[in-house]
Protein backbone atom coordinates (compact mmCIF):
# COMPACT_ATOMS: atom_id res chain seq x y z
CA UNK A 1 0.00 0.00 0.00
CA UNK A 2 1.87 3.30 -0.73
CA UNK A 3 1.61 6.67 1.07
CA UNK A 4 -1.64 8.40 -0.47
CA UNK A 5 -3.68 5.36 -0.69
CA UNK A 6 -2.98 4.99 3.39
CA UNK A 7 -3.78 8.58 3.88
CA UNK A 8 -7.18 7.78 1.75
CA UNK A 9 -7.68 4.57 3.87
CA UNK A 10 -7.32 7.01 7.09
CA UNK A 11 -9.14 9.27 5.97
CA UNK A 12 -12.03 7.26 4.67
CA UNK A 13 -11.89 5.27 8.33
CA UNK A 14 -11.90 9.01 10.25
CA UNK A 15 -15.31 9.77 8.02
CA UNK A 16 -16.57 6.14 8.67
CA UNK A 17 -15.89 6.64 12.52
CA UNK A 18 -17.67 10.00 12.45
CA UNK A 19 -20.94 8.29 11.25
CA UNK A 20 -20.26 8.97 7.26
CA UNK A 21 -21.30 5.53 5.88
CA UNK A 22 -20.72 6.75 2.43
CA UNK A 23 -16.67 6.12 3.66
CA UNK A 24 -17.67 2.23 3.98
CA UNK A 25 -17.02 1.28 0.14
CA UNK A 26 -13.49 3.43 0.57
CA UNK A 27 -12.78 1.40 3.50
CA UNK A 28 -13.76 -1.72 2.52
CA UNK A 29 -12.15 -1.56 -0.76
CA UNK A 30 -9.11 0.26 0.83
CA UNK A 31 -8.41 -2.73 3.50
CA UNK A 32 -9.38 -6.13 1.85
CA UNK A 33 -6.99 -6.91 -0.35
CA UNK A 34 -4.14 -5.87 1.70
CA UNK A 35 -5.67 -7.27 4.65
CA UNK A 36 -6.31 -10.81 2.82
CA UNK A 37 -2.67 -11.03 1.27
CA UNK A 38 -1.53 -10.42 5.25
CA UNK A 39 -3.51 -12.96 6.76
CA UNK A 40 -2.81 -15.80 4.12
CA UNK A 41 0.59 -14.96 4.86
CA UNK A 42 0.16 -15.25 8.64
CA UNK A 43 -1.49 -18.93 8.30
CA UNK A 44 0.06 -20.29 5.07
CA UNK A 45 -2.29 -22.71 2.93
CA UNK A 46 -4.89 -22.46 5.00
CA UNK A 47 -8.58 -22.82 4.20
CA UNK A 48 -9.77 -20.38 6.55
CA UNK A 49 -7.77 -17.54 6.02
CA UNK A 50 -10.13 -15.66 3.79
CA UNK A 51 -12.72 -16.55 6.49
CA UNK A 52 -10.59 -14.92 9.30
CA UNK A 53 -10.01 -11.88 7.04
CA UNK A 54 -13.80 -11.15 6.45
CA UNK A 55 -14.21 -11.93 10.10
CA UNK A 56 -11.45 -9.22 10.86
CA UNK A 57 -13.27 -6.72 8.83
CA UNK A 58 -16.42 -7.27 10.26
CA UNK A 59 -14.33 -6.44 13.31
CA UNK A 60 -12.93 -3.42 12.02
CA UNK A 61 -16.26 -1.96 11.23
CA UNK A 62 -18.03 -2.87 14.38
CA UNK A 63 -15.43 -1.33 16.39
CA UNK A 64 -14.68 1.74 14.04
CA UNK A 65 -16.48 4.06 16.95
CA UNK A 66 -13.78 3.27 18.91
CA UNK A 67 -11.23 4.22 16.58
CA UNK A 68 -8.71 7.16 17.53
CA UNK A 69 -8.52 9.47 14.65
CA UNK A 70 -5.26 10.52 15.81
CA UNK A 71 -3.58 7.20 15.31
CA UNK A 72 -3.17 5.57 11.78
CA UNK A 73 -5.86 3.67 10.75
CA UNK A 74 -4.20 1.10 8.42
CA UNK A 75 -2.14 0.04 11.46
CA UNK A 76 -5.28 -0.20 13.87
CA UNK A 77 -6.83 -2.22 11.14
CA UNK A 78 -3.68 -4.41 10.74
CA UNK A 79 -3.53 -4.96 14.68
CA UNK A 80 -6.92 -6.23 14.66
CA UNK A 81 -6.04 -8.68 12.26
CA UNK A 82 -3.03 -9.67 13.68
CA UNK A 83 -4.88 -10.45 16.74
CA UNK A 84 -7.47 -12.50 14.78
CA UNK A 85 -4.80 -14.14 13.80
CA UNK A 86 -3.37 -15.15 17.25
CA UNK A 87 -6.79 -15.94 18.17
CA UNK A 88 -7.00 -18.63 15.93
CA UNK A 89 -4.04 -20.30 16.46
CA UNK A 90 -4.77 -20.36 20.35
CA UNK A 91 -7.88 -22.06 19.86
CA UNK A 92 -6.16 -24.32 17.04
CA UNK A 93 -3.59 -24.88 20.38
CA UNK A 94 -6.39 -25.59 22.98
CA UNK A 95 -8.38 -28.39 20.86
CA UNK A 96 -5.01 -30.00 19.58
CA UNK A 97 -6.16 -29.40 16.09
CA UNK A 98 -3.52 -29.83 13.24
CA UNK A 99 -2.96 -26.91 11.37
CA UNK A 100 -3.23 -27.73 7.40
CA UNK A 101 -0.77 -28.89 5.56
CA UNK A 102 0.52 -25.81 3.41
CA UNK A 103 0.76 -26.25 -0.50
CA UNK A 104 2.33 -29.14 -1.65
CA UNK A 105 6.18 -29.25 -2.67
CA UNK A 106 6.77 -27.87 -5.87
CA UNK A 107 9.08 -30.71 -7.56
CA UNK A 108 12.11 -29.34 -9.88
CA UNK A 109 11.48 -30.40 -13.14
CA UNK A 110 14.90 -29.08 -14.80
CA UNK A 111 16.64 -31.89 -13.65
CA UNK A 112 17.92 -35.11 -14.48
CA UNK A 113 15.86 -37.87 -14.31
CA UNK A 114 17.45 -39.57 -11.23
CA UNK A 115 17.42 -36.45 -9.35
CA UNK A 116 13.64 -36.40 -9.96
CA UNK A 117 13.02 -39.75 -8.19
CA UNK A 118 15.83 -38.95 -5.68
CA UNK A 119 13.53 -35.94 -4.35
CA UNK A 120 10.17 -37.78 -5.14
CA UNK A 121 11.58 -40.62 -2.73
CA UNK A 122 12.98 -38.27 -0.49
CA UNK A 123 9.48 -36.50 -0.43
CA UNK A 124 7.74 -39.88 -0.26
CA UNK A 125 9.52 -40.60 3.49
CA UNK A 126 9.38 -37.59 4.80
CA UNK A 127 5.45 -37.95 4.58
CA UNK A 128 6.05 -41.63 5.82
CA UNK A 129 7.67 -40.44 8.74
CA UNK A 130 5.37 -37.83 9.92
CA UNK A 131 2.45 -40.32 9.51
CA UNK A 132 4.15 -42.39 11.71
CA UNK A 133 3.74 -39.85 14.43
CA UNK A 134 0.73 -39.01 16.37
CA UNK A 135 -1.66 -36.24 16.07
CA UNK A 136 -0.15 -34.45 18.89
CA UNK A 137 3.65 -34.69 17.64
CA UNK A 138 2.83 -33.89 14.19
CA UNK A 139 1.16 -30.31 15.59
CA UNK A 140 4.56 -29.80 17.89
CA UNK A 141 6.30 -30.29 15.17
CA UNK A 142 4.62 -28.27 12.53
CA UNK A 143 3.21 -25.42 14.81
CA UNK A 144 5.17 -22.40 14.40
CA UNK A 145 7.73 -20.51 16.67
CA UNK A 146 4.77 -19.40 19.39
CA UNK A 147 4.44 -20.93 22.35
CA UNK A 148 0.72 -21.84 22.99
CA UNK A 149 -0.96 -20.06 25.99
CA UNK A 150 -0.96 -21.64 29.17
CA UNK A 151 1.69 -23.85 28.32
CA UNK A 152 5.23 -22.81 29.68
CA UNK A 153 8.09 -22.56 27.10
CA UNK A 154 10.12 -25.09 28.83
CA UNK A 155 7.36 -27.18 28.45
CA UNK A 156 6.98 -26.49 24.82
CA UNK A 157 10.42 -26.80 24.23
CA UNK A 158 9.96 -30.67 26.09
CA UNK A 159 7.20 -31.39 23.99
CA UNK A 160 9.07 -30.37 21.04
CA UNK A 161 12.19 -32.58 21.59
CA UNK A 162 10.77 -35.25 22.30
CA UNK A 163 8.59 -35.38 19.17
CA UNK A 164 11.76 -35.09 17.83
CA UNK A 165 13.69 -37.66 19.30
CA UNK A 166 10.39 -39.89 18.21
CA UNK A 167 10.61 -38.76 14.49
CA UNK A 168 14.20 -39.88 14.25
CA UNK A 169 13.63 -42.91 15.93
CA UNK A 170 10.71 -43.57 13.21
CA UNK A 171 12.92 -42.53 10.75
CA UNK A 172 16.15 -44.55 11.63
CA UNK A 173 13.84 -47.69 11.63
CA UNK A 174 12.87 -47.10 8.29
CA UNK A 175 15.76 -45.26 6.54
CA UNK A 176 18.56 -46.41 8.70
Amino acid sequence: MTAPQRRAVHEAMVRLANGDRAAFDAVFSGLWGDLLSFVRHALPGDPDAEDLAQQTLLKIFFRISDFDSTRDGVAWAFGIAMYEVRTLRRKRGRRREVVPAAAPIAIDTTRSPEGLLIETDLIRAVSEALDGLTDGDRAVLLADTDVPPLVSPAAWRKRRQRALERLRAIWRSGHG
